[in-house]
């Protein structure tokens, strides 16, 4: 093997090759298996092979995933690499013996044995990147491993349909051009330099989920993360509903073939990878969780448009590709929350019970899709309208649980539509939560608050006036605390509890006061008792807002109107 390897490439780049042509394999034969399947069975019995094979392709990830963990803390990673490629090269051969001799059970097999590889292969690919490349680019690499994976993905599935349309449903053909793919991987694998096992002896825990009620519990203890948890694995449980469900709805409603409709999964694909993006793009340098409930909500929209629309391609091909882009925008926010909060002691173990979880809804789909098919005997489009229901249920869940965080991002947008801001001192901005002193004039300094900075944010304003029935309804949903006139803030303990309640819970607290002495203020409030006995280590931040009086047209005083933030230095 070592003659086909250049030396002009890195291991990195030989690792990067070998696991996308292992993703590409696994995209591959799961479509082919279910093609053939449809030839052998009938597509009048795709509810039962579709949801018996994702059972399959998903329980060797639910059975081996703390085994294959401790393998690779055993054992050279490198190692474990090759070994797995050897052996997917090995079933991929089986799996041309199981197309030639039209075995379905050989079929079952085989998929499952790959899906056992992957188990087996997923942590050691991994786990090698820090082994191979310095700390300094491990997000890169991390990140270009991702985007390769994703691009397998999208490949894989067009390639089944492509394949098993061009050679007229030659299925052994397909399987010995996808064996050569292997065979790239074996290669590609021997390129990756030799590592040194980690030095750790981990013991083989058989107690999966003993494991997993720990890792849950931890996960537990941080604000949101297991609820971040969930709802990955939820989406997973969708996302593989929806891939099971398109064959049928594209034979039974739209009148393609199943090959045809394996088209779909690659719009939904493409609609996913763009979805991801403008989440990574709108999200910048911090976690926007404000996206999950929107995410969610377009999910459940485009769901029951597709039910709705089903007899009409023209529109179903729009419909599929919003699918993913809401998806892609309902899972980066989630993915990345939990790899930021996850205590980094136990990181590995929260990420591990994590994709137990998701694997663990995928099978789920697999049930859910027989259910409704074979036992409520619902045709495949009713089948989106029954999810579109469930996702549903689960945008409300998030809103109520994410209210603070879409309340932001909302003012946040307004406030760049209602201002044109000059923000001065955004270094001063803390990277923990911090109490904001800050001058007020109107009602609007919310926004401007809101859209300085990406934290949420809880305002407390002195109550100096009976507001309009629209500040009220305003400053409840902003969840304004009204301080009252008679009792200074540094006094009164119910004001100075809820302030303390927010910091705790990450949330930075704004102040505003009706005068513009700022360093009055805050050495009233730094110098009383309750200050110094609950929040003595919390930063400081005084801020002033001037607003620009520019003569204009009417209308156009409630568009882009010129402003500044002046943010200074905690104290």
């Amino acid at each position: 093997m070592k003659a086909f390897i250049s030396k002009h490439l890195t291991s990195f780049t030989y690792l990067n090759c070998t696991q996308f042509t292992g993703a590409l394999i696994d995209n591959i034969y799961k479509l082919l298996v279910v093609y053939f399947l449809i030839q052998q069975e009938g597509i009048e019995n795709s509810h039962t092979f579709l949801s018996v094979t994702g059972a399959i392709f998903v329980i060797p990830f639910l059975l081996f995933s703390t085994t294959s963990g401790t393998l690779a803390d055993r054992y050279s990673k490198r190692d474990i690499i090759v070994l797995t490629k050897i052996f997917e090269l090995i079933i991929m051969g089986g799996a041309v013996l199981s197309f030639f001799y039209e075995s379905k059970w050989g079929a079952y097999v085989t998929l499952f044995l790959l899906a056992t590889q992957s188990a087996f292969f997923a942590p050691s690919k991994y786990g090698i990147i820090p082994e191979l490349v310095n700390s300094d680019k491990i997000s890169k690499a991390n990140g270009l491993m991702t985007s390769f994976t994703f691009l397998a993905i999208i490949l894989g599935t067009f390639l089944a349909s492509f394949f098993t349309e061009v050679t007229s449903r030659n299925f052994i053909l397909c399987t010995i051009i996808v064996t050569f793919i292997s065979l790239l991987g074996v290669i590609t694998s021997f390129g990756i330099e030799h590592t040194p096992p980690s030095g750790a002896h981990p013991r083989f825990n058989l107690q999966i989920f003993a494991t997993l009620k720990h890792s849950l519990q931890t996960a537990r203890q941080e604000p949101l993360l297991l609820a971040a948890i969930l709802g990955s694995a939820f989406f997973l449980f969708v996302g593989a509903f929806i891939q099971l469900n398109v064959i049928p709805f594209a034979v039974h409603s739209l009148n393609l073939s199943d090959v045809q409709g394996g088209y779909l999964f690659l719009m939904t694909s493409l609609g996913i990878g763009t979805g991801s993006m403008l989440a990574g793009r709108v999200s910048g340098k911090i976690v926007e969780l404000a996206l999950v409930p929107i995410g969610a909500l377009g999910i459940t929209i485009s769901l029951f448009m597709l039910d709705f629309f089903s007899s009409y391609l023209i529109a179903v091909v729009p419909l599929v590709i919003i699918l993913g882009m809401c998806g892609g925008i309902y899972m980066i926010p989630l993915d990345s929350y939990i790899q930021v909060t996850s205590p980094n002691t136990s990181r590995g173990q929260v990420v591990a019970a994590t994709n137990f979880l998701s694997f663990f809804g995928v099978l789920c789909a697999s049930a859910f899709l027989y259910l409704i098919s074979a036992i409520f005997e619902l045709k495949a489009d009713q089948g989106f309208t029954i999810m579109g229901f469930l996702t549903l249920g689960a945008t409300l869940i998030w809103t109520v649980k994410l209210f603070d965080y879409i309340t932001r991002f909302l003012a946040m947008l307004l406030s760049r539509f209602h201002f044109r801001t000059l923000l001065i001192g955004k270094e001063n901005i803390p990277d923990v939560p911090a109490l904001y002193i800050c001058t007020h004039t109107a009602w609007n300094d919310t926004l401007l608050m809101l859209g300085s900075q990406r934290r949420r944010l809880r305002f407390f304003i002195e109550r100096e006036q009976d507001h309009s029935w629209f500040l009220k309804k305003l400053y409840r949903l902003l969840r304004v605390v009204q301080i009252p006139t008679i009792e200074r803030l540094e006094r009164s303990k119910h004001c100075m509890q809820k302030i303390q309640k927010c910091l705790r819970n990450g949330i930075s607290v704004c102040i505003f006061i009706n005068h513009t002495n700022l360093e009055q203020e805050i050495y009233n409030l730094k110098n009383s008792d309750l200050y110094h006995h609950s929040l003595n280590e919390i930063p400081i931040v005084p801020v002033v807002i001037d607003k620009a009086v520019v003569s204009r047209p009417i209308l156009m005083n409630k568009i882009r109107i010129p402003a500044s933030v002046t943010i200074g230095a905690s104290v």
